[in-house]
């Protein structure tokens, strides 16, 4: 989980709350929670570790999950490095701003 902002039992913690959501993999994990708006549900991945096989095998398994539970669409939070493979998977780059407080 290095590089999310989370430490592994934060997760499972959320996981067993039902807060998160943990996609497994043999070779691989992704971690998600729903985010609510007014107009939009969103299945979003904020974690995931594991070989391009994993990510490339779960991420079909996240979007119907979502899709289960009435999501209009799917996010995830990662590193640059990630924008290549995520736009090989119709997966369009936001730029967003932060902030910690």
């Amino acid at each position: 989980m290095k590089g999310s902002g989370w430490d592994v039992s934060e997760i499972m913690e959320g996981v067993q709350r039902g807060d998160f959501h943990l996609f497994m993999h043999e070779e691989g994990c992704m971690v998600g929670e729903f985010i609510e708006s007014p107009r939009h549900k969103v299945i979003h991945i904020f974690a995931a570790g594991g070989t391009l096989k994993a990510m490339s095998e779960l991420g079909p398994t996240v979007e119907a999950f979502g899709r289960l539970h009435n999501c209009d669409y799917a996010a995830a939070t990662g590193r640059k490095g990630w924008e290549r493979y995520a736009r090989r998977h119709g997966y369009v780059p936001a730029r967003g701003i932060e902030k910690g407080l």
